[in-house]
């Protein structure tokens, strides 16, 4: 605010009083001017202080709502955090300048059992990788990322620093856990071995039967047509093996969804066991099939798919006897039997028998070519349908699968 005015008028009083004492000798005209420039500047003073108090109290006031609204933005944008917080699916607190835990949700006190909020972090000592993880934040003071392991979980630790102006202000650390990733992952490294070692057979001997073959351009017709016999049969394995393994990636997308139609479950089990009929007459084994029929949602191919790979597979470990297979709806669930009467599981190989490539007679699958991912492929489809699928067996008497299909129309 200017007074320039203001200003110009007290001057020009003052001077015209001062012109007037040089120049001017009547005493009662002096005492009058004295009078009236004294009054000015007393106005001229009042006034401008009403005007500076009025422009404070604006100023003040437009301060206050400023404030005011700054307060409520504030207020919102930590609801907002709040709310984000709970329905964040991972840990997060907030360290202040001073190792002060002033904020933390529900998350983190489930992963680490401890409420930590309102604690300075020194008091998290007992989680010990926990506490090493924000010390070594504040001697960073900037971006942390470490993975740490507490009570079999494993939890990947992410900080953030917080300034105000160029002051640290502390940290925002974020909590994920991990743990099934990291499952996975073991998991997966298990998996790519395995695939590795069951593809490494096959091509070794295509490789090598090849070279021989390629080496002895002299070699007689009956041993170079079962070498070229023995390269097929190996192509045939790997292209087995690489089949499943299309079909077990699919399977593995979340996205994944089953091609569902309403459908009589009765005849798919009937003409799926009929596939393999001729398989069963050459071992010369009974098979009796009894399904009651049942009109209900399932992927018709990839249920059929089940039925044959749990019928081949009992028919492969089974030299004399039987292979039965049955359909029965009870409450509400249609339940599949495949009885068989072959050498059966041992007790503690049957939580291990849906792994994929595990074979309960590596040598029976080498003669029949399985690539040894059927039962868990098997597995894989009846959960997809949120169903189950279970195994009795024992050791030299036989096995029972039975598949438990929920009845949906």
């Amino acid at each position: 605010m200017s007074f320039k005015k203001e200003y110009i008028q007290v001057i020009a009083a003052y001077l015209i009083l001062l012109t007037y004492i040089i120049v001017g000798d009547n005493k009662v005209i002096m005492a009058i001017l004295i009078i009236f420039v004294c009054s000015l500047t007393i106005y001229i003073l009042l006034r401008i202080s009403k005007l500076l108090n009025t422009e404070r109290e604006k100023s003040v006031s437009s301060l206050k709502t400023k404030l005011a609204k700054s307060r409520r933005e504030n207020e919102e944008v930590y609801k907002r955090f709040l709310s984000l917080s709970t329905t964040l699916g991972s840990g997060v607190f907030m360290v202040d300048e001073e190792g002060f835990i002033t904020f933390s949700n529900k998350d983190v006190e489930n992963y680490f059992e401890i409420d930590i909020s309102n604690k300075d972090y020194k008091e998290l000592a007992e989680i010990k990788q926990l506490y090493f993880f924000i010390e070594e934040t504040y001697l960073l003071e900037e971006y942390h990322r470490k993975q740490i392991k507490h009570q079999d979980k494993v939890y990947d630790l992410i900080s953030t620093p917080l300034f105000e102006g160029d002051m640290y202000a502390g940290c925002l650390v974020l909590v994920h856990d991990i743990t099934q990733l990291k499952v996975a992952e073991k998991f997966q490294k298990r998996f790519t071995a395995d695939v590795s070692h069951e593809l490494k057979t096959p091509l070794s001997a295509i490789k090598g039967y090849s070279e021989i073959l390629q080496r002895d351009q002299k070699m007689d017709p009956v041993h170079r047509k079962e070498f070229i016999d023995t390269i097929n049969e190996q192509a045939n394995k790997m292209d087995a093996i690489l089949s499943d393994l299309i079909v077990i990636s699919k399977l593995d997308r979340i996205d994944y969804e089953m091609d569902l139609e309403l459908y009589d479950i009765s005849e798919v089990i009937k003409d799926s066991t009929n596939l393999l009929h001729s398989k069963i007459a050459e071992k010369e084994l009974g098979c009796v099939v009894r399904a009651e029929p049942c009109e209900m949602l399932f992927d018709k191919v990839k249920i059929s798919q089940v039925i044959i790979n749990i019928v081949k597979n009992a028919i492969n470990y089974t030299d004399k006897g039987y292979v039965n297979v049955s359909g029965k709806i009870k409450n509400n669930k249609y339940i599949i039997k495949i009885e068989d009467s072959g050498i059966g599981i041992k007790t503690e190989n049957l939580d291990k028998i849906f792994t994929r490539f595990y074979r309960v007679d590596k040598a029976r699958s080498r003669d029949t070519g399985g690539s040894g991912l059927g039962l868990s492929i098997s597995k894989n489809v009846v959960i997809k349908h949120n169903g189950k699928i279970d195994v009795k067996s024992v050791e030299n008497q036989g096995s029972t699968f039975i598949i438990t299909l929920p009845i949906k129309k």
